[in-house]
């Protein structure tokens, strides 16, 4: 069978702006001229657009309208016409390119004049991977995520393998493909170094983690509602079972002596009936609020005893502070005359308070009015009384409002009880009569726990099933695990023959001080000369990255595997490539189109049409690449996407 074939035959485009470039099997080659010797104007004249829009025909994914590829000329452009072949079969595929999320047209057959009128299939954004990777042939297969959640491989993300776009491949083998492991996980896929069965136990491990993890919260729950209703086990849920089916057996059996004797005309044995019950009840009842009543008296009195030492202490604060103010203030004052007689208070007069007595009576001094007395209470400490038994007081009426509430609560009860036994007296038969009553209430009571511990017994039982079910997914868990390490062993001659292909490209493409490469079987990147590619410089590493995709490329030639036979090159950035390594690899391009002899897997025939394909856009032309050029562009003169009335300068 080989693998599959995908050959771009037309890219066309539609609008104000339109362009209409034709491919054939093998290289062609659209050459980004300077004009008017400016080497700035091979930039931004539509070598990226190109692939851009390949990439979009072929159901790239482009939901931000601002960050669109073409967002600055969308106004311009209309629709995308892509006809591509497919393992010998034609489509021809319709994209708008001013709605991006509406849906492709998809056409068998080439593109012909009209073709919009004909009938078409209208394919989603995202089924048009499931389309192409269906005509290619390539299995739909998916990865495990650390959630156990399938990550599929979609096209758009597998032909990042065979599309180099400027921005995301010469930065790093599929640069920009998160998680890093994705990209080992479509190279082994596409190259069949990666079993196929790796993906289908994938798959199958993935479905039972999901299970695993339901089943894991079902238990988790079913266990934490047991151990709320005190049954933490299937033992104790079947011992309460039995307990409530024996209280139910024994209140049948009372209802069944009950009416026997009710039948034989014998006394009942038993003088509690329905309506003593519900007096018993009453009076419980009212007991119950007669001891809140009497509490809630005790609680008033606490209250009002409460208000009345806040009262006192308020009082006793606002004396302190009168006292110290007035402390403070007779402390200031510096007498000159005596308030009494108003004589002038001299100097012998003052000299006596130096030997303790007082300068106005000449009385010995043990205290004086500005003297605050030792025992004065400080504020701060009746504040801190205030406080507490303002707290105090809060605490009483709250809890004076609960018994009220509470006693609110007994008082329905209570009436509801009276008008209960009201309405019982009103039916009241006989101590009989009223005695079964009470035993079918009891047997009510016992089916209704029984009914409870019941549903605590199947939720038991299905806490034991889910616990057997965890076990079996576990185990089944272990041994996919084991079948997967096993599968996912990487097949060594693949990596053997991708490894020589690529050392072959290196040496032809004479890259800088190589001596050998290596290619990691788990990974699938490569080594050169003992280390990762990606540390042999900025320029090497880009040029190391587009060798390695034409490995790729050379072995889809000689393997079966899933990676089409095409490769779509974007002319790298100024600094991806220096000019040396650039022109030794465009020749190495041409030299595959021209020596079928060099790549072993092609056909021999000169004259036979070339079963792969190569498109290359490029901003540097070599001799050898001449013959193969099928447009030629420039900015601003001759763009790829220009107005429709320039469409006659093209001169491919």
């Amino acid at each position: 069978m080989g693998s599959p074939k995908l050959t771009i035959r037309r890219v066309l485009v539609k609008g104000s702006y339109s362009c209409d470039l034709s491919f054939d099997s093998g290289l062609s080659v659209v050459y980004a001229e300077k004009s008017h010797k400016d080497p700035r104007s091979t930039n931004r004249c539509g070598k990226t657009s190109l692939i851009e829009l390949i990439q979009y025909g072929l159901g790239r994914r482009s939901d931000d309208r601002k960050k669109f590829y073409f967002a600055p000329i969308l106004n311009k452009l209309q629709t995308l016409w892509l006809e591509v072949e497919i393992n010998g079969a034609s489509l021809t595929i319709e994209r708008s390119l001013s709605e991006l999320s509406a849906k492709l047209g998809v056409r068998e057959g080439p593109y012909v004049p009209g073709i919009e009128k004909s009938p078409s299939e209208m394919v989603s954004v995202e089924d048009m991977s499931d389309l192409m990777l269906a005509s290619l042939g390539i299995p739909k297969v998916a990865v495990k995520t650390a959630k156990g959640d399938p990550s599929p491989l979609t096209f758009p993300s597998l032909m990042r393998a065979f599309i180099l776009h400027q921005e995301d491949s010469f930065g790093a083998i599929l640069d920009k493909i998160i998680p890093d492991r994705r990209r080992s996980d479509i190279l082994g896929f596409l190259t069949r170094v990666t079993p196929l069965e790796r993906f289908t136990l994938e798959d199958k491990l993935g479905e039972v983690q999901r299970k695993l993890q339901q089943a894991e919260v079902g238990y988790t729950a079913i266990q934490a509602f047991l151990v709320r209703h005190g049954v933490p086990s299937l033992l104790e849920a079947s011992e309460l079972v039995a307990a409530r089916k024996a209280a139910l057996g024994q209140a049948k059996d009372v209802q069944r002596s009950v009416q026997r004797h009710i039948a034989a005309g014998e006394p009942t044995g038993a003088p509690e009936g329905q309506l003593d019950r519900l007096r018993q009840e009453l009076l419980v009842t009212k007991r119950d609020a007669a001891q809140i009543e009497a509490s809630g008296a005790a609680l008033k009195q606490e209250e009002a005893r409460l208000e009345e030492l806040l009262a006192s202490i308020s009082v006793d604060r606002q004396r302190a502070q009168r006292l110290q103010s007035s402390s403070v203030v007779l402390s200031t004052v510096d007498f000159g005359i005596c308030p009494r007689c108003l004589n002038e208070i001299g100097s012998e007069m003052r000299a006596r308070e130096s030997h303790g007595r007082c300068c106005l009576c000449n009385r010995p001094i043990s205290t004086t009015s500005d003297t605050p007395p030792r025992g004065q209470p400080k504020t701060a400490d009746i504040d801190q009384q205030v406080q507490e038994a303002q707290a105090i007081l809060d605490d009483t009426r709250q809890e004076r409002q609960r018994s009220e509430r509470h006693l609110q609560v007994l008082h329905a009860h209570a009436n509801e009880i009276g008008q209960e036994i009201e309405t019982q007296s009103r039916v009241y038969v006989t101590p009989a009569v009223d005695r079964l009553l009470a035993t079918s209430q009891d047997v009510a009571s016992a089916e209704a726990e029984l009914a409870g511990a019941q549903g605590l017994l199947r939720q038991a039982e299905a806490l034991e099933a889910i616990s057997r079910e965890l076990d079996a997914l576990r185990q089944e868990q272990a041994q996919l695990q084991d079948q997967l390490k096993e599968a996912a062993k990487p097949h060594r001659a693949v990596t053997d023959e991708l490894r020589q292909i690529y050392g072959a490209v290196l040496r032809a493409i004479d890259f800088p001080g190589f001596r050998d490469c290596s290619v990691n079987p788990y990974t699938l990147m490569p080594n050169i000369n003992g280390q990762l590619y990606i540390h042999t410089g900025t320029a090497l590493k880009g040029l190391a990255t587009v060798a390695y995709h034409l490995a790729l490329f050379e072995l889809a030639q000689r393997r079966e595997t899933f990676l089409p036979r095409i490769l779509i090159i974007d002319s790298p950035a100024v600094g991806d490539l220096n000019d040396i390594n650039h022109d030794r690899l465009l020749r190495y391009i041409a030299n595959l189109a021209t020596t079928p002899s060099a790549s072993p897997g092609r056909d021999p025939d000169p004259d036979a049409e070339p079963g792969w394909q190569i498109i290359l856009t490029t901003r540097r032309l070599v001799p050898e690449l001449r013959q193969f050029v099928v447009e030629t562009i420039s900015s601003p003169d001759r763009m790829l996407l220009r107005e429709r009335s320039m469409d006659s300068d093209k001169g491919r």
